[in-house]
């Protein structure tokens, strides 16, 4: 089946400038030439055609227009739509746009040190850039490497695993309410680990707690009431855990996860019941797969805790 195109957003521009700038492999440039081996500085030609080749390889777009070669530092390199590039017009205004917020947000720097000139279009990666480089989100289009963050969490689960690859697939068919579905699910997933580990904690340490949760827990069955009694049930025990490890697990647990897991059963809700009525934008549905790995990360460590102490 012919991938069908379709537009970027601002933040898988912005992604996939980082992602070249920071590139090492040697099969995005004609000569093997990467940002790296010129200590990262060159042109702004460099950059967009490194990127065009890195997003061509990445199923980003699709390859229609044979990318033109160029000899590094060069500055010859006009973006025309449908002429000189596979990029869109909205694409190209997209990629101007993101160089220029790396510019405003000190990643980047007019100028280039050697035969290339203090003013744009040369410029070099400044020495934040580079750490911004080291631990740049990593973006759901590449499957493989947001797959690896969520596999290099301690402790989760295969259920888990296999909900996220699915959200990952959907997401890259631009199936956007299905990829939310599957977010979801792996969300209560992770819930249900959660209240598991936590009842096993209270039997362990807390027996009194431990039977009146098990109590309450005998009368419901959503996974949003069974959310709400292990935030009870953690209320009420976490004022005596005196473990130092915890108390650094409390303020993320309590800023991140709770609106996270309201913000993921709202939308799983509203989308099994009503399909035809919930239409997520891309750019929404980004921003939740950027924070999920993080969201997880929390819970984890969380779940992790309880079913060791």
């Amino acid at each position: 089946m012919e991938k069908q195109w379709r537009k970027l957003s601002s933040l898988e521009i912005r992604g996939l400038l980082l992602d070249t700038l920071a590139y090492e492999e040697h099969d995005i440039d004609s000569e093997g030439k990467t940002f790296k081996m010129y200590g990262y500085q060159g042109t702004q030609s460099d950059l967009y055609r490194l990127a065009e080749n890195l997003s061509i390889k990445q199923g980003m777009i699709t390859h229609e227009i044979k990318v033109a070669k160029a000899a590094w530092g060069g500055s010859g390199y006009m973006l025309h739509a449908g002429c000189t590039t596979n990029f869109s017009q909205d694409d190209i205004k997209n990629l101007y746009e993101q160089f220029h917020l790396l510019l405003n947000q000190g990643i980047i720097a007019p100028g280039a040190i050697g035969n290339y000139g203090p003013n744009l279009p040369n410029f070099h990666v400044t020495e934040y850039g580079l750490k911004c480089l080291e631990v740049k989100e990593v973006l759901p289009y590449d499957v493989d490497g947001y797959f690896q963050r969520i596999k290099n969490i301690p402790c989760v689960t295969e259920w888990v695993e296999f909900y996220i690859r699915e959200a990952l697939q959907c997401y890259n068919a631009n199936c956007l309410e299905a990829a939310v579905i599957m977010l979801g699910l792996s969300s209560e997933k992770i819930i249900d680990e959660q209240v598991d580990s936590l009842v096993s904690f209270l039997n362990r340490n807390y027996t009194v707690e431990y039977g009146q949760m098990i109590t309450e827990l005998t009368s419901v069955k959503s996974t949003s009431s069974k959310y709400t009694l292990f935030v009870k049930y953690l209320d009420l025990v976490k004022g005596k855990i005196k473990n130092q490890d915890f108390k650094k697990l409390l303020p993320e647990m309590d800023s991140v996860a709770k609106q996270v897991f309201t913000n993921f059963t709202r939308i799983t809700r509203n989308s099994l019941a009503h399909p035809s009525d919930t239409k997520m934008e891309r750019i929404e549905v980004l921003m939740i797969f950027i924070s999920f790995i993080k969201y997880c990360e929390i819970q984890y460590e969380l779940i992790d805790y309880f079913s060791n102490h």
